[in-house]
């Protein structure tokens, strides 16, 4: 908000979240609003792709469940669940914080003290996460939608955890390999055979290990010679690893498009309120640029072969099965192939 106006909005945000209205009318229409957001989804084959990913690497671990629920669970949910939510989550809990912009110190303390309840130090509520664990051995899911002319194609397995010590060499060593326009995944793929517009590696990580994947978007008659082209790509990358030209531009890419993360207030202080509520260590957000720039080759290289896995991997395509099946059952290594239909719970 603009600076004049911060005080009027904290009162009002204070009001909202320390006494709120939490009416039917109002439930029952977010539930709705909910509803509707699920079901436009199908329509998004990347997010189904995404979704049907997760929930096949992760299993019944909660990682594997969307926020947004399913259908039959929010039709399930009433207001009680939400006042019952609030009495226990945030009604006399501990709360932090965060104000960034054109505010002094002494104006915002004065400001949380008039509006806000009082409270004393933030004390982080300790989180119990059970450990995700590897899915052995490679297994195909084909999410079963009619008249696909293009495949979503997700491949992966677990990556890291957020205080892994092999994080920012894996950071460094994934964004080599298809974090750019420039690694081999992308030039593989899209620059010499055209199969896919978008080709790239993502490495998530959380309090357990998250995912690491591959996704590309090829046409169905490609999609197969796409998977099998990526599969070789994965086993070159954590059997050979990375030059020392690739390590270099990574970090240099990493380092200057860091500014991007950091460029407004609202981003830095994200940044800050990352720290204080996940547990994220200080030094990532300090030091990222020196811990970045000191990852050498050996270590990238051993991160990679340490946590990921060419052997043990989850293959997730938005396809018509009959189209595709076959071809991604007979993918080098494959132990299984299950069709799910797109639009199940």
């Amino acid at each position: 908000m603009l600076r004049r106006n911060l005080e009027e909005v904290l009162a009002l945000l204070a009001r909202m979240i320390w006494q709120p209205a939490l009416r039917e009318t109002d439930f029952r229409k977010l539930r709705r609003q909910a509803q509707a957001s699920l079901c436009a989804r199908l329509d998004d084959d990347q997010t189904l792709g995404a979704i049907h990913f997760r929930r096949a690497l992760f299993g019944s671990h909660p990682y594997g469940r969307t926020l947004a629920g399913t259908s039959r669970s929010v039709q399930g949910l009433g207001v009680d669940d939400a006042r019952a939510f609030y009495a226990a989550h945030i009604h006399d809990c501990d709360f932090t914080v965060g104000i960034a912009g054109d505010v002094t110190d002494a104006d915002a303390r004065m400001l949380i003290a008039t509006h806000l309840p009082e409270s004393g130090p933030y004390r982080r509520r300790a989180t119990s996460v059970p450990p995700t664990r590897v899915r052995k051995g490679r297994h195909v899911v084909i999410v079963d939608k009619p008249e696909r002319a293009q495949t979503q194609l997700f491949i992966g397995t677990l990556g890291a955890r957020t205080r892994d010590p092999k994080l920012f060499p894996l950071i460094v060593s994934n964004t080599a390999f298809g974090g750019t326009f420039s690694g081999p995944l992308m030039q593989q793929v899209r620059g010499v055979r055209g199969w896919s517009y978008g080709a790239y590696s993502r490495l998530l990580h959380s309090v357990r290990r998250d995912a690491w994947y591959m996704w590309t978007a090829p046409a169905a008659e490609y999609s197969a010679d796409c998977g099998a082209l990526q599969l070789r790509l994965l086993e070159a990358w954590v059997d050979r690893g990375i030059k020392n030209a690739q390590l270099s531009f990574a970090q240099r890419y990493l380092i200057n498009s860091h500014c991007f993360d950091r460029d407004t207030p609202s981003k830095r202080l994200e940044a800050c309120l990352d720290v204080e509520l996940l547990g994220i260590p200080r030094r990532y957000v300090e030091e990222h640029d020196a811990l970045i720039g000191a990852v050498t080759r050996t270590e990238a290289n051993e991160a990679t072969r340490a946590r990921i896995s060419p052997s043990d991997l989850t293959i997730v395509a938005v396809a018509t099965a009959d189209d595709v099946a076959g071809a991604f059952e007979a993918l080098p290594g494959v132990e299984s192939l299950q069709i799910v239909p797109f639009d199940a719970a």
